[in-house]
């Protein structure tokens, strides 16, 4: 579990579970925010269940700041609080981002499966730089 203070609320991201798939081990995370009753979840295909600076950038990024069609039926912005919350905070998780980033230059490269080199190949992405064999 990690949690993160920002703009009054506090952002809770806790590991839920892991599902072995054949294409390597998808993490099950959920997202909690201080104030409001709305959860959601985040799946990523990682082979480490840690709730590090990547899956808190991934939270911050895709729940709170991209705002998806349909995201506020679904997910934490589906509460009215969240998104004004989030609009006026909005330069605080941008900075709260930035620093994510830069946190997670400092961790262990991800290790990579076979078929996620195949499509890194496929959309002719060099990741060779970046990643490792799972």
């Amino acid at each position: 579990m990690r949690e993160l203070i920002i703009g009054g609320r506090t952002i809770t991201v806790s590991h839920i579970e892991t599902e072995a798939t054949e294409y390597g081990d998808i993490q099950r995370y959920r997202i909690d925010l201080t104030g409001s009753d709305a959860v959601t979840h985040l799946s990523s295909l990682r082979s480490s269940p840690n709730v590090d600076a990547r899956v808190i950038a991934s939270v911050i990024d895709t729940e709170l700041l991209l705002g998806y069609e349909g995201s506020a039926e679904s997910g934490l912005l589906r509460d009215s609080g969240i998104r004004a919350w989030r609009d006026q905070n909005r330069p605080l998780l941008e900075q709260t981002l930035d620093r994510l980033r830069d946190e997670m230059k400092d961790l262990p490269p991800e290790p990579v499966s076979d078929v996620e080199r195949l499509l890194l190949r496929a959309f002719d992405i060099d990741g060779d730089d970046e990643v490792h064999d799972a």
